[in-house]
């Protein structure tokens, strides 16, 4: 059985047919089908169903590609080991950054890896996104902000307290209050909040439910367009922003902290998510230690 193989049905699976996974791997249905074929004729089973619109797995597939997926994942685990033995230096790293992460860590980490001749391919994005790719063996890493501890198929290493803050335009109206700030204000005023399923909007949510209180529909829900704070001036909306960003030169200029009554609630912690018993190369590994220093010095 071919490792090849396995792969190409597990891109199959999650493209749900031939067309979608050779757009992704640039290579024509009919060597994918060849790869299905073989597939089929070594286990004895088949393995997808053929629709007039795509390809299904069979109750066989779903049984095989789950164990298949392991298997792949250990092989890109051994082919990028072997890969850093036989090279003098450590290649590419391929790691995640989450939205919220301050600049100045990721430039000092950054900085470091490319004076060592390592290459990097970052990926930034939302929290949800960047641990799936993890899970998928996309990223060794991914240094972003959590709420609770992720499933069991992955490590969790948390670094520091980075609680969410509530964050108004330095002009808007309870930016300019004395003291706490009421909650049926709170309630009552524009919000732009991240997308349903984040950590964020979660508690977001939670935060007025605690105080009896339905929680604001957004004016602006988000997926990381980058424009956010741009928007809260245009819009005179408030947004949740993570402590260690307030550092940063934009936002601490532009935005000032509000204090609802009690005190807003938020578990967040920023730290190194990892995949279980996965490969972590040294330049994974030096990109970690970096980030710790950064962590340690502030």
């Amino acid at each position: 059985m071919n490792l090849d193989d396995l792969h190409l049905a597990l891109v199959i699976a999650q493209e749900g047919g031939l067309t979608g996974a050779s757009a992704r791997l640039g290579i024509t249905p009919g060597t994918l089908s060849k790869a299905v074929t073989r597939l089929e004729r070594a286990t004895k089973v088949k393995l997808f169903e053929r629709m007039p619109r795509g390809m299904r797995p069979t109750e066989f597939g779903h049984a095989f590609l789950k164990k298949a997926q392991r298997i792949d994942l250990e092989a890109n685990d051994l082919y990028a080991e072997l890969r850093d033995l036989r090279q003098t230096r450590t290649g590419m790293l391929r790691c995640g950054i989450g939205d919220g992460v301050p600049h100045r860590w990721v430039r000092t980490m950054t900085v470091s890896l490319i004076e060592r001749g390592v290459n990097l391919d970052l990926s930034g994005g939302m929290t949800d996104s960047l641990t799936r790719a993890v899970a998928a063996g996309e990223l060794e890493f991914a240094f972003i902000g959590l709420r609770r501890t992720p499933e069991n198929a992955l490590s969790w290493e948390a670094l520091i307290d980075d609680p969410m803050i509530p964050m108004a335009p330095a002009a808007h109206p309870l930016a300019q209050t004395k003291g706490e700030v009421p909650w049926d204000r709170l309630a009552q005023a524009r919000w732009i909040v991240m997308a349903r399923g984040t950590s964020t909007r979660t508690e977001f949510e939670a935060n007025f439910l605690a105080r009896g209180l339905e929680p604001p529909e957004p004016v602006l829900t988000s997926r990381s367009s980058q424009r956010e704070v741009m928007l809260m001036h245009s819009l005179g909306a408030l947004m949740l922003v993570p402590r260690s960003v307030l550092r940063e030169g934009q936002i601490k200029e532009q935005l000032t902290a509000i204090q609802p009554e009690g005190g807003w609630q938020s578990s967040r912690r920023l730290g190194i998510v990892r995949r279980n018993g996965g490969y972590l190369s040294p330049a994974a590994t030096r990109a970690i230690e970096a980030l710790k220093e950064s962590l340690q010095e502030e």
